[in-house]
């Protein structure tokens, strides 16, 4: 599944800026009901574009690690939870009452930059490999592959949120 979303590093990394770029113009759209909850689901536009900020961030520092030297140490493999068949955001990556965007832009900036510096160093390395709940084990080119997929599902609900 993860593999449709581009082959080769470069591609990758194209399909992570698009799709970034798709983001921010989502965000501008949604922000006329930014407090508001989007349709069908538990989070406002604002809570939702946190979210995917707190992702972002989280595996842009994944994706340093497994593109570094540096060794890699043993975490759990905790599996994702799921309710109702949908998956949940772990503790971690949920987010708060709701910010305004002025408040989110910069950290957005900054994992951004992040995240398309290290796709482009991100490879199938198997020896390099990353615990995900949802999907196992991850090189770093998935962990690039799959926040491209994260990224599109919530600009989804963002779009959904602001028509």
């Amino acid at each position: 599944m993860l593999r449709a979303l581009g082959t080769s590093p470069e591609e990758v990394r194209h399909r992570l800026e698009r799709e970034l770029d798709a983001f921010e113009a989502a965000v501008e759209g949604a922000r006329g009901r930014w407090h508001e909850l989007l349709p069908g689901r538990t989070w406002t536009a604002a809570q939702e574009a946190e979210h995917v900020i707190l992702v972002n961030e989280g595996t842009a520092r994944i994706v340093a690690l497994l593109t570094s030297d540096r060794p890699l140490r043993p975490v759990p493999a905790v599996p994702g939870e799921l309710v109702d068949g949908r998956r949940q955001a772990p503790a971690n990556l949920r987010p708060g009452p709701g910010q305004e965007w002025e408040a989110l832009a910069e950290r957005h900036a900054a994992s951004r930059a992040a995240l398309l510096q290290s796709a482009g160093q991100a490879t199938e390395n198997p020896e390099r490999r990353f615990f995900h709940p949802f999907l196992g084990e991850l090189t770093a080119l998935d962990w690039v592959r799959m926040v491209v997929l994260h990224i599109h599902h919530h600009r989804k609900q963002l779009q959904a949120g602001a028509g």
